[in-house]
């Protein structure tokens, strides 16, 4: 498999190394200040000779990549974040595009398996903690110091999750409190420090214990694979997917 990759900072590096271990190449690198670029900018040109995109540049160049992929016929993968208020927007491109244009697209807050197996814990303890009133629940996150975006998007992931699953919880507050918390609320903070820190922690309290559930990355390698096999996965598809239907083929539900 040929990949183009849209950026190539912590995580380009990363995917360059996961994709040479599972046998594909980098035949492109877009980027505008990467001494390795094959590419400053991104068109039909520096996409000519790839199977597929990965991009993990950031938020603003995230519709330049889905239209530049859409015009070359190049499957993308987006594992950049922060700019999920444009999520329909970025789907009604790719579903527009004309027959011979039809890619696959494929986007996540997190392509890490060990993540996604993260949420399905959290979501099945949600479940039970909605049945006991006794328990609060709080989030916490930590990411590096050059995270771009707070909360990230795996953060709003679960934040998501413990919503749906607990009734009693209306919304979450995720700025500073100088105030009293409100019952129906739940707090997610986040930390940014250091130069590989990926961690989220969930928390349910009571008066008479606490359950912490917690992953943390060693570093980007999980991120990186995973990001590659959902490449593997996309390509020869069409249309426009989360990574919950590419998980759904490695956990199927019971």
């Amino acid at each position: 498999m040929n990949i183009a990759l849209i950026g190539y900072g912590g995580m380009g590096h990363s995917l360059a190394s996961a994709a040479g271990t599972r046998g594909h190449r980098i035949v492109a690198i877009i980027d505008r200040s990467a001494p390795e670029a094959s590419a400053k900018s991104l068109d039909a040109q520096s996409l000519a000779d790839a199977d597929v995109a990965i991009d993990f540049s950031s938020p603003a160049e995230v519709m330049t990549s889905v239209q530049s992929c859409v015009e070359a016929g190049i499957p993308l993968v987006v594992g950049t974040t922060g700019w999920y208020d444009r999520v329909d927007e970025v789907r009604q491109v790719v579903e527009a595009a004309p027959d011979s244009r039809r890619i696959g697209f494929l986007w996540s807050s997190n392509f890490s398996v060990g993540v996604h197996m993260y949420f399905r814990i959290i979501a099945e303890a949600a479940r039970l903690v909605n049945r006991l009133d006794e328990y609060d629940i709080w989030g916490h996150e930590i990411h590096h110091a050059g995270k771009a975006d707070s909360p990230s998007g795996t953060a709003k992931t679960l934040e998501k999750i413990l919503l749906d699953a607990v009734h009693r919880k209306e919304s979450v507050v995720e700025e500073r409190l100088n105030r009293k918390r409100a019952d129906s609320e739940i707090h997610f903070s986040s930390v940014r420090g250091g130069a590989v820190n990926f961690g989220h922690t969930v928390g349910f309290d009571s008066a008479a214990d606490r359950i912490l559930i917690t992953h943390e990355a060693r570093n980007r390698d999980g991120y990186a694979q995973g990001a590659i096999k959902a490449a593997e996965w996309l390509v020869g598809k069409t249309g426009f997917y989360s990574m919950d239907e590419y998980i759904r083929d490695i956990f199927p539900a019971s």
